[in-house]
């Protein structure tokens, strides 16, 4: 899967996306709420993966994954102690993972910080690379920074004009972005390109989320389980390892499963270009797929950016909404 943006092209890995968007009232935003009755994974917020981002910055390489969706102003959910957060990579597009990095925490203190540690495997069973409290900066052995926090919902989307809420439509003057004053809990991890690669810039990436009973949820590509999967079989989706999709979940797919399948985002860390190579939190995803699947360069929800402004460096997210 890492080498899918280089084997079939964007544009037709385009107008297969494009499809996530054309089943009315099949997804929420996303990735968020992708259990059954559109509730979180486990039934709680903090097991339940938003959305994964993965890019170029300079030298390095991004990996963001978001949880607690939808979260109001107010206090922090934080991250649950008895699960890990983790992104996978795929170095040889064999859709099996060969590096881990493992974020775990201790108790949220009556601050609302948590101790983070994230380790990275193979090694030793899992080499701490990092350690500090949530909220700051967490220099990351070998290079690079760690920050996890509470952040503003960085996914933009008018969903009210897509479910056609009353009458409404794409572009017709009352547009907004459905996600706006939203929260969510973010990982941000940014390494070398080096540690993620092994003599290949193409990887795949995709966020799992995991404690005692097995994996609780996971997201490559925006959307496939919230769009193509039946309610009584998304938990079985979220608890699958991506080599195993194609086997258990092509007949949902149809058509799209040959390019959908395994759920994998792949990433060309040497290319600055965004989604579809990988995602930056500033892609507006729905336009570039509107665009590319009708030709028309005008195409779009008129939802052009988040509603907050994106920092240029890291931790890439805006912060978080407060109470007013």
């Amino acid at each position: 899967m890492g080498k899918l943006i280089k084997t079939m092209g964007l544009a037709a890995l385009a107008v297969t996306l494009i499809a996530l968007a054309a089943v009315p009232g099949s997804v929420s935003a996303a990735d968020h709420l992708d259990a059954p009755g559109l509730t979180s994974p486990g039934g709680d917020g903090r097991l339940d993966i938003a959305d994964l981002y993965a890019f170029k910055d300079g030298s390095d390489t991004v990996l963001i994954q978001t949880v607690n969706p939808l979260t109001t102003p107010g206090p922090n959910p934080g991250f649950d102690a008895d699960t890990s957060y983790e992104f996978v990579v795929d170095q040889d597009g064999d859709a099996k993972a060969d590096k881990t990095y493992k974020a775990t925490f201790g108790p949220q203190q009556p601050s609302g910080e948590q101790w983070v540690t994230l380790r990275a495997t193979p090694a030793n069973g899992g080499s701490v690379i990092a350690e500090g409290w949530t909220g700051q900066d967490i220099p990351v052995a070998g290079g690079g920074l760690l920050r996890v926090d509470q952040f503003d919902d960085p996914f933009f989307f008018d969903l009210i004009a897509f479910l056609g809420v009353d009458g409404r439509s794409f572009c017709d003057g009352m547009e907004s972005d459905t996600l706006a004053g939203f929260n969510v809990s973010g990982i941000v991890l940014k390494v070398p390109s080096s540690s993620v690669t092994d003599g290949d810039s193409s990887i795949g990436v995709w966020a799992r989320t995991k404690n005692d009973d097995g994996q609780v949820d996971r997201i490559g590509f925006p959307a496939i389980n919230t769009v193509f999967i039946p309610s009584e079989v998304k938990n079985r989706y979220n608890e699958t390892k991506p080599r195993k999709d194609a086997q258990k979940f092509s007949q949902y797919l149809g058509d799209f499963a040959g390019v959908l399948l395994p759920d994998i985002l792949p990433l060309d860390t040497a290319s600055s270009d965004g989604f579809l190579n990988g995602r930056q939190p500033a892609d507006d995803v729905i336009d570039i797929e509107l665009q590319i699947i009708t030709g028309d360069m005008n195409a779009g929800d008129c939802v052009d950016q988040n509603d907050v402004q994106f920092p240029a460096g890291f931790p890439y997210l805006a912060e978080a909404h407060t109470e007013s």
